[in-house]
């Protein structure tokens, strides 16, 4: 039985690879941007140039510390007649030497996660019935944050101000800093009532506190106030898988498509602005300009019948 698992399980991971893609991008304190394929992790220098930072590893998420180290998992498939997993925990240091942190084992990475903060916390999904989310500090003292039963729980995020973001299938929960698991944002994914994990990809946030989520073809933005837009579509066949903001407001986004191939784009501040400025054209001047329009079409109409 557990071999026909393992075999079910490899054949739907190798078939929809591209329903899970890789979400790990991160930017240094010099401007250089690190993503990962599934296949390498690049590295992108300021100056556009591009080289493999991390070679052969197939991880999914990166973290990087305050101090430059970055973080990843490499984790393979034995072939289906061992019908087994395996994987290591490598780190890339500050100069470009990149060591193991955890050596090969057996199964999958538990109890480890790339969500952490500057002190090096970790906060982990326990996945089962209820869910259980905890915040493991750097002796491996865990502290319950909550927990809830939930079916689709997605990737974990947490922002500056110490509130913890996630998904359940297309609803968006959260952990505020100190307070209890509560929903944030009711079908927030692109496809109401989705109930698949993969509904929001990956959820990121800006240094003022405002959410962004991957989901479907495009990605979405919940501003403090709770009011949420689309500011950014993928063209063809491309979808998004991630992103960020840089320091300066430059947003970059990771995207994937149906090949496995991963692209990453950067829209300038300067472009942002714009699109803000055009997006506040089409929001409120138009349709300002139409009420205006309608309320002098019947002041003259009404004027005429008297």
């Amino acid at each position: 039985m557990l071999k026909i698992f393992f075999s079910l399980l490899f054949f739907i991971v190798s078939a929809t690879a591209f329903a899970d893609p890789g979400v790990g991008i991160v930017l240094d304190k010099n401007g250089n941007l690190f993503y990962t394929d599934l296949k390498l992790v690049w590295m992108i220098k300021p100056n556009g140039s591009k080289s493999i930072a991390v070679p052969d590893v197939h991880t999914h998420e990166l973290y990087l510390s305050k101090d430059g180290k970055l973080y990843g998992e490499h984790l393979w498939y034995n072939g289906e007649q061992m019908n087994t997993w395996g994987y290591y925990l490598w780190c890339r240091l500050a100069n470009g030497e990149i060591i193991k942190v955890k050596d090969s084992t057996a199964g999958f990475p538990q109890w480890n996660s790339f969500t952490r903060d500057d002190q090096g916390n970790m906060y982990y999904i326990e996945r089962s019935t209820p869910s259980y989310f905890w915040k493991i500090d750097t002796t491996g003292k865990k502290t319950l944050l909550g927990s809830k039963v939930l079916s689709a729980t997605g990737r974990l995020h947490l922002n500056n101000k110490g509130n913890i973001y996630f998904n359940n299938g297309a609803d968006l929960y959260w952990i505020p800093n100190g307070d209890s698991l509560q929903l944030f944002y009711k079908n927030a994914g692109e496809i109401t009532g989705d109930t698949n994990a993969h509904s929001i990809i990956n959820t990121w946030s800006d240094t003022k506190n405002n959410i962004y989520f991957a989901t479907g073809n495009v990605i979405k933005k919940i501003e403090k106030s709770k009011y949420m837009i689309t500011i950014y579509k993928s063209a063809g066949n491309w979808k998004p898988a991630s992103g960020l903001i840089a320091p300066n407001g430059d947003i970059w986004i990771m995207e994937y498509n149906n090949k496995n191939e991963v692209r990453v784009n950067k829209i300038s501040a300067a472009d942002r602005k714009g699109i803000v400025k055009e997006n506040a054209f089409q929001l409120y001047i138009i349709p300002l300009l139409l009420v205006i329009g309608i309320l002098l079409l019947l002041y003259f109409v009404f004027r005429n019948k008297k």
